[in-house]
């Protein structure tokens, strides 16, 4: 951090800056137009606050949506599952789509959520173990452990808290443990490090990050920043020895998240509700802006949802032939001919049910919430 602030210091190019600045500053004061400069930049600071409101809070009122009720499961019949991810969700212009994968997780009754390891992506890894936790504290669910990760692809294994945790958890439960990832897969790569037969003792293994073409959102061209940021990693969950599902980025941009629905979360009004109305409201205003789309994409959902709802996808299994290259862009290509092991998301073919499923367990959450409060007195 100091070396940063002292390299800035040191770069020609900051003074050249300043220079400018205090000369644009001194000329305008010495023309007497100084007042009219300011009141200039203060009424286009106004401008940009009034649209980005506008954005925010401009949203029909709608009567609440009737959500299904879940139905209680045994605790011996729901899925094991560890959430490997990157939540900033709440952060100022920060993507909320992992967080609110990780409240569905919360909610949905045929999930056990065993712990949460977080990595780099949205943001770096301090800041993404700092927000779950605060975001798991905050719903009552401190319980639930989060163990931080890597902070690059480089860091070794043996250093890697999330990485031994995933290990040593796996190994107690040998084929049961689904795990779901939808930040960068630098976890899932140290964590073979340290045991080769990791993924082979996997249930199930589900991935959000990859593009089977160059992805473009309402003529915006997109990066893909998941399978990217390690292309190593990337290659290895692919391929790993163990039934592999994955939501592409063309899956995500059939997900988008609209005004629509959030007026119906907004009317639900109950308290998850309304934590998640307040902690997407800027995301949506800023995307909502930005792509002329009404609103912003659930990725990660797509991956946490294709376990438990796979009949509101459309999917195929196929031979994926990318390279440690191709994977350098989240480029992900397949091999037309052959019928491969991994099962790939192509898009949402029920987008109501998909928004429904999250309601639903966001409302179970509630739920959940209020009795375990009620334990607690």
């Amino acid at each position: 951090m100091n070396r940063q602030k002292t390299s800035v210091l040191r770069s020609p190019w900051f003074w050249i800056a300043i220079v400018l600045i205090a000369a644009g500053i001194g000329l305008t004061a010495a023309l007497g137009v100084l007042y009219w400069l300011f009141g200039a930049f203060a009424a286009a600071i106004l401008t940009l606050i009034t649209v980005f409101l506008v954005a925010a809070y401009a949203v029909e009122r709608t009567a609440p949506p009737r959500v299904p009720r879940l139905q209680k499961v045994p605790r011996s019949e729901c899925i094991p599952v560890i959430y490997d991810c990157d939540v900033t969700m709440g952060l100022p212009f920060r993507d909320v789509g992992d967080g609110l994968a990780l409240l569905y997780l919360l909610g949905e009754t045929r999930v056990n959520l065993l712990c949460v390891t977080t990595t780099y992506g949205n943001g770096p890894v301090e800041m993404t173990t700092r927000t779950t936790r605060r975001l798991l504290d905050h719903l009552g669910y401190d319980d639930v452990a989060t163990l931080p990760g890597a902070a690059g692809p480089d860091e070794k294994p043996e250093m890697n808290q999330a990485a031994r945790h995933l290990r040593d958890i796996v190994s107690t439960q040998p084929g049961e443990i689904v795990l779901i990832a939808t930040g960068s897969m630098t976890n899932l790569k140290h964590a073979a490090a340290l045991d080769a037969d990791f993924f082979q003792k996997l249930r199930g293994l589900y991935l959000w990050g990859g593009v089977t073409e160059p992805p473009v959102w309402n003529r915006h061209r997109l990066a893909e920043r998941n399978f990217s940021l390690d292309p190593e990693a990337a290659y290895l969950a692919i391929h790993a020895d163990c039934p592999v599902t994955i939501a592409t980025g063309q899956a995500g941009l059939t997900a988008v998240f609209r005004s629509q629905q959030f007026a119906a979360l907004q009317a639900l009004d109950d308290p998850v509700s309304r934590l998640i109305v307040r902690k997407i409201r800027p995301w949506f205003a800023l995307t909502r802006l930005w792509f002329r789309d009404g609103g912003f994409v659930t990725w990660d959902s797509v991956a946490a949802l294709a376990l438990t709802h796979p009949e509101l996808f459309e999917s195929e299994r196929v031979y994926v032939t990318s390279t440690h290259d191709d994977l350098r862009t989240g480029r992900l290509f397949v091999d037309p001919g052959r019928r491969g092991p991994v099962q790939l998301v192509r898009s949402v073919r029920d987008f109501d049910g998909f928004i429904m499923a999250h309601f639903a367990a966001w409302r179970h959450l509630w739920r959940r919430m209020s009795a375990r409060r009620g334990k607690n007195k």
